[in-house]
């Protein structure tokens, strides 16, 4: 019996219906997608897409170029960009939030745009006053779309959680668990967490797991206001300081981008029918990590691990 038991256990976690799972994460701007997607990945070990750094990267290119946010000079200045998204290592640049079930890591990202470094530079109050206007355009929403599946496959292949069924090297079975930590990879395309705007209706409307994370405008825009003031306190002593708006100003400019966002024509901003919808204005921001890995868990074949959060 004991023995029948733990073959059901083995069989369980080692499920082989694992192999390319996308979990799409949807919602406004300043919704927290970016950082809980980023704690997401690096819980499950799936590689992970920041598709609003390629829109951002489309703006700060027009921007430089001081082509017009509708001119047809976007999609081609993107389309001939190379574009890198890279995780960082557990450094000093990387944060990690202490709680109470361990240190959950938000890994910083870095996007490099034909070999520079333009991480702080596409988060400006410039190129958010420019990127919806950008983001509207269909020619250059189709470049994209073509970019965030490329990247995505290849993130998918250097993913080293949940993989098929097979046997790591160190014996644990693939996609077992241990200490919060996955089984090494076995070679086989894993898992990619994306967040956006249109990835569940649009880039990936099969994905395997999707997430509507909304708040309140006012939530929104203390978030994003202390991301802003957070780089200014970065900013080397001496160097010019952008002025950044106020909270108010900042919420106005969210609910405009909402507006622009839900009525443009192409991909709008909406709520897959399947999507699990998440509103994390009062939630604590480990609530909503392991809300999220843990419905991943479930549909997966996993036990989920924070019912008690």
């Amino acid at each position: 019996m004991l023995g029948q038991r733990l073959w059901q256990t083995r069989s369980r976690l080692c499920r082989p219906f694992v192999r390319n799972f996308t979990i799409a994460i949807d919602g406004p701007a300043a919704s927290g997608k970016s950082s809980t997607a980023r704690a997401v990945a690096h819980e499950l070990g799936f590689g992970y897409i920041d598709s609003g750094s390629i829109y951002r990267c489309a703006t700060l290119l027009a921007l430089r170029q001081q082509a017009k946010d509708d001119s047809p000079e976007v999609a081609d200045l993107i389309t001939n960009a190379h574009l890198e998204i890279n995780i960082l290592p557990n450094t000093r640049q990387a944060p990690q939030r202490v709680t109470g079930m361990g240190r959950l890591c938000v890994p910083d990202v870095q996007v490099l745009m034909n070999g520079e470094d333009v991480s702080r530079e596409i988060r400006s109050p410039e190129v958010n006053r420019h990127v919806a206007k950008i983001a509207s355009d269909g020619q250059v929403r189709k470049v994209v779309l073509d970019i965030q599946r490329s990247l995505a496959a290849a993130a998918k292949a250097k993913s080293t959680g949940f993989q098929a069924k097979g046997t790591a090297a160190n014996g644990i079975p693939s996609g077992v668990v241990m200490d919060g930590r996955e089984a090494e990879a076995d070679g086989v395309p894993g898992g990619v967490v994306m967040d956006g705007r249109d990835i569940g209706t649009t880039v990936f409307p099969q994905a395997e797991l999707k997430i509507y994370l909304d708040a309140s405008a006012m939530a929104r825009a203390i978030r994003r206001w202390d991301e802003l003031n957070s780089q200014l306190k970065e900013t080397e002593t001496g160097a010019s300081q952008p002025v950044y708006p106020s909270v108010e100003d900042i919420a106005r400019e969210l609910e405009e981008r909402d507006y622009a966002d839900i009525n443009r024509t192409h991909s709008p901003l909406r709520i897959a029918k399947d999507a699990v919808v998440i509103d994390n204005t009062n939630m604590t921001f480990e609530q909503q990590v392991y809300s999220i890995t843990d419905l991943a868990r479930e549909r997966l074949g996993l036990e989920r691990k924070y019912d008690d959060i």
